[in-house]
């Protein structure tokens, strides 16, 4: 049934180009897919590679080499549509390249904009969809050949209700200025999406191949919830250093900061909740920096989702609340891959699988950068006498370390992990652009461990659980811990057990019998469920 009437927009323009503007009513919710986990028998672990999570016979394939480039009056002509739309139209656009639409500023509601056929409809060159609207859907559209037209990326969802979907930003690095600043030496940062509204939905997308300075997706927020969904995409191949960035050593700790997937707030307004969900996504190669999904609010949800030889963590960075469950995190024997890392309060880390990860330390010094499955940062505070990071403060501002405190890690399975459950010891320096080190430090406050199996029986030289005297945990509670492999200083933790408990495979992951993760919650996120329902050839990296 039609709630509202979409209206026809007359197009003349005498061309192979012709574009379609159609009426009538959207009937797809614009809702990510529930999946429920996949009945099949899955592979071992050590078994799942790239070709198998990217292979499904729902894709299509889109050729890049059948598409003709659109003419300049052609172009033209589609921003003028784009800038003149009124509530309730929809654009559908015919298969072909179009080169710099630059900013393109959409301020009426209830718009969606679409490729004719998903996939077939490039936007090339420099282009920013500004969505001041609300309730603007984009569908099938492909960014690459090209670069964000402002350092906001290509889409900047600014009103409420805006939709990405069914996408594809494929190495979208070019075009736009990148150089090193004469103040010192800073690249920019160019992200590729920005949400700056409420109730956001970026689902069943693929970002592929961001190799230039910026998060890939930035989430900008006020002081209220955002409740954006961010669900069921494909991100890939994201690589630092490629345009010789680190080559300038004063400027490489900053240089070398801002290349996660997803930032979720900022260090300002990370006292805030979002209320945001980043659930059901497939990771893979992404090696931007040590921070994967770096989380700065409070309040959101890192859940469901596979993250594939990726060097980078989940990063609870700034912000309280956050729950972390049943994700995979698949190291595959790849160097710097590791699993989460945790700064501030009241995180909830639950039944997530983490195995075969590599690595100790990140390759840029003074960066705080431990690798791990599990790792309890150090901070800067007292927390356990109530002290609180205050932007009013000098040396104690937001974007400072806030020392863990009150973080329940229960029920999660490290296997075969080079280092498990890291507890900190790193110092840390006052700024990104200050290297002093701060002179007090302080471990993590009332971390409650329960039911968690580090299972390093393959390797028994691994460590297991790395505790330590410089920084040993206060009030920390252990409930059924089975640690199998090195314990450092184990005579800082309580109780734990040595031997494993029974074990099963179960769809590939091992299953201990009353401890570690509940498999049956856990499910490897493959194309199959993940990302958009065509596969480009023929592209241009």
């Amino acid at each position: 049934r039609c709630t509202m009437n979409k209206k026809l927009l007359s197009v003349s323009i005498i061309s192979a180009f012709t574009l379609a503007f159609a009426t009538g009513c959207t009937t797809q919710e614009k809702t990510a897919p529930v999946v429920s986990v996949a009945e099949q028998a899955a592979p071992a672990i050590s078994e799942i590679d790239r070709s198998y999570l990217l292979s499904s016979d729902r894709l299509t394939e889109v050729d890049g080499d059948t598409l003709a480039v659109a003419s300049e009056e052609q172009v033209a002509a589609l921003k003028a549509q784009f800038e003149n739309l009124k509530d309730g139209d929809e654009v559908v656009i015919p298969a072909g390249k179009y080169a710099n639409l630059g900013q393109v500023t959409i301020t009426a509601n209830d718009i969606t904009i679409k490729a004719e056929q998903a996939g077939s409809a490039w936007i090339t060159g420099l282009i920013q969809f500004e969505l001041k609207g609300d309730d603007i859907t984009l569908d099938g559209l492909v960014f690459t050949e090209g670069g964000p037209n402002e350092r906001f990326g290509a889409v900047r969802m600014m009103g409420n209700g805006n939709t990405l979907q069914n996408s594809t930003f494929y190495y979208f690095n070019h075009d736009y200025t990148y150089e090193p600043d004469e103040r010192r030496s800073e690249y920019p940062k160019y992200l590729w999406v920005s949400l700056w509204g409420k109730d956001g939905k970026v689902i069943n997308n693929r970002f592929e191949g961001k190799q230039k300075r910026g998060t890939l997706i930035g989430v900008q927020k006020d002081d209220t919830a955002d409740n954006h969904l961010i669900a069921n995409n494909i991100f890939m191949d994201q690589k630092p250093n490629q345009f010789n960035e680190f080559d300038i050593k004063e400027a490489i700790r900053y240089n070398g900061n801002s290349w996660e997937a997803i930032r979720i707030g900022d260090s300002k307004a990370s006292q805030w909740d979002s209320s945001s969900k980043f659930v059901n996504n497939l990771m893979i190669d992404m090696d931007g920096e040590r921070e994967l999904i770096s989380i700065k609010s409070g309040d959101n949800t890192i859940s469901g989702n596979t993250i594939f030889q990726s060097t980078a963590l989940i990063s609870l960075r700034h912000g309280k609340g956050n729950t972390v469950e049943n994700n995979m995190i698949l190291g595959n024997g790849k160097r710097l891959t590791g699993g989460v890392r945790i700064y501030d309060e009241d995180h909830v880390i639950r039944n997530n699988y983490i195995a075969n990860t590599r690595g100790r330390d990140g390759l840029i010094e003074g960066n705080a950068d431990l690798r791990g499955g599990i790792v309890i940062n150090t901070g800067i505070i007292d927390v356990a006498n109530g002290e609180q990071l205050d932007q009013s403060v000098k040396g104690k501002e937001l974007n400072k370390q806030w020392t863990p405190k009150n973080i329940t890690i229960e029920n999660n399975s490290l296997v075969d992990t080079e280092w498990g459950i890291i507890y900190g010891n790193q110092t840390h320096r006052v700024s990104l652009f200050n290297n002093a080190e701060v002179e007090k430090i302080y471990a993590g406050v009332d971390v409650a461990f329960k039911h968690n199996v580090v299972d390093n029986s393959q390797s028994p030289e691994f460590v297991s659980v790395r505790a330590t005297q410089d920084y040993p945990l206060v009030g920390a509670t252990y409930t059924d811990e089975t640690y199998v492999g090195q314990v450092t200083d184990s005579e800082l933790i309580e109780s734990y057990s040595v031997e494993l408990p029974k074990m099963t495979v179960e769809n590939g992951i091992n299953a201990y019998q009353g401890e570690g993760a509940d498999v049956s919650k856990l499910a490897v996120v493959t194309a199959e469920t993940a990302g958009p329902d065509y596969v480009l050839e023929n592209t241009t990296k």
